[in-house]
C-alpha cells in the first residue's frame, strides 16, 4: 500500500462489504467441495446433455476414477427433447409410458423416488429457450417446481447451464448469435434458480463459449467435449484428481465398462417395445411387461466389474 494513502474506518461500507462477503459464503454451496458417502446413489437427469453422455462415459468416468472406492452407483434417465415439464417423456409412444401432459411429471418423479438417489445432477433449458416472451418466467416457476418435488426425496440437487452454440457446421453467424444470447439467458436464469435454494450450480456455458472444438454439429458434445464437460464440473465441485489419467488403458477399460452398464440400463427403462411394455398396446403381449426387469442381473454384473476394476486402482 502507499504510505501516503489514508485506510478510513467507514462504518456504513465495513458493513456493506461485510455483507457482501457473508452473503457470498451463504449463498454459494459450489464454492465447498461436494462430499460422496460410501454406496451413494447418483442420477443425471436432464435433455440430450446426458442422454447422450451414456453412449462415451467420459462424466461418469471422471466421478469414478476421483472416488474408485466409495462404490457410487449412476442412473442416467436424460431424454433428448426434454424440458423441465417432462414433455418429451410424456408425448413417448402417444404417452403411453408417461401418461398425458398433466401425469408426465409426477411419474417422472416416482421413478426417481424409486431410484433413491442421494445426488441428482439436473440439466435443463436448452429446449426451453425455443420459445418467446414471457416463456423465461415460466421456465423459472417450472424448475423451481422440479426442485421443490426432487427436494421431498432428501437428495442434493446440483444444476447445470445450458452450453452454448459452436460456430461452423454451416450454420450462419447471425443465428448462433442469437442462439447465444436466448441460450445465456436461461443460462443466468438456472443459476439464479439455484442460488435462491442454496443448490449447486455448475457453469459451462461461460468455458464453453471460448472455444469451438467440441461438438458434433454446432450443439452436441463429442467425446472431448464431454471429457470437458467433466472436468469442468469435478473441478468447481473440488473433486479429488483421478487416481489414474483419463487417457489411460485401465481408464478406458472402465469407461467402456460404464457404457455396457449404461446401455443396459437405458433398455431397462426404456425398452424398444415400450408400447408393449407401457404403451397403448400393453394388453396385447403381457410377457413383455416382465422383459425390463429381466435386465436387472445383466447390469449388477457389469457394476461389479466397475467395482473390481476400480478397487484395483
Amino acid at each position: 500500500m502507499n504510505s501516503n494513502m489514508k485506510l478510513i474506518y467507514n462504518p456504513r461500507t465495513f458493513l456493506g462489504v461485510f455483507g457482501i462477503l457473508l452473503a457470498a459464503c451463504t449463498s454459494t454451496p459450489s464454492l465447498e467441495s461436494i462430499d460422496f458417502k460410501q454406496n451413494d446413489k447418483v442420477v443425471f437427469l436432464g435433455n440430450a446433455f446426458f442422454e447422450n453422455a451414456i453412449v462415451n462415459g467420459e462424466i461418469e468416468t471422471k466421478f469414478s476414477l476421483s472416488f474408485p472406492h466409495k462404490n457410487i452407483t449412476f442412473r442416467n434417465i436424460g431424454w433428448s427433447g426434454d424440458n423441465v415439464q417432462a414433455h418429451a417423456r410424456t408425448r413417448a409412444r402417444g404417452g403411453g409410458r408417461f401418461g398425458d401432459p398433466d401425469k408426465g411429471f409426477g411419474i417422472l418423479t416416482k421413478q426417481i423416488s424409486e431410484l433413491k438417489p442421494d445426488k441428482i445432477f439436473i440439466a435443463y433449458g436448452f429446449n426451453e429457450s425455443f420459445e418467446q416472451g414471457l416463456a423465461i418466467e415460466a421456465y423459472r416457476k417450472d424448475l423451481n417446481h422440479l426442485l421443490d418435488e426432487l427436494g421431498e426425496l432428501g437428495p442434493e440437487l446440483i444444476l447445470i447451464s445450458t452450453l452454448p452454440m459452436e460456430k461452423g457446421f454451416g450454420i450462419p453467424d447471425e443465428h448462433i448469435e442469437t442462439r447465444n444470447k436466448e441460450l445465456k439467458i436461461y443460462s443466468e436464469a438456472t443459476k439464479e434458480v439455484a442460488s435462491k435454494g442454496n443448490h449447486r450450480f455448475i457453469d459451462l456455458f461461460t468455458s464453453f463459449s471460448q472455444e469451438n472444438k467440441y461438438t458434433v454439429n454446432g450443439i452436441h458434445l463429442t467425446s472431448k467435449g464431454y471429457r470437458k464437460a467433466g472436468e469442468l464440473i469435478t473441478e468447481v465441485l473440488k473433486f479429488p484428481p483421478p487416481v489414474t489419467p483419463l487417457d489411460s488403458n485401465k481408464a478406458d477399460q472402465i469407461r467402456n465398462t460404464i457404457i455396457k452398464k449404461n446401455t443396459l440400463f437405458f433398455h431397462r427403462w426404456r425398452p424398444r417395445n415400450d408400447a408393449f411394455v407401457y404403451g397403448e398396446r400393453k394388453d396385447e403381449q403381457r410377457i413383455a411387461q416382465e422383459e425390463p426387469a429381466q435386465i436387472e442381473p445383466f447390469i449388477v454384473k457389469q457394476e461389479a466389474v466397475i467395482k473390481l476394476l476400480l478397487k484395483d486402482l
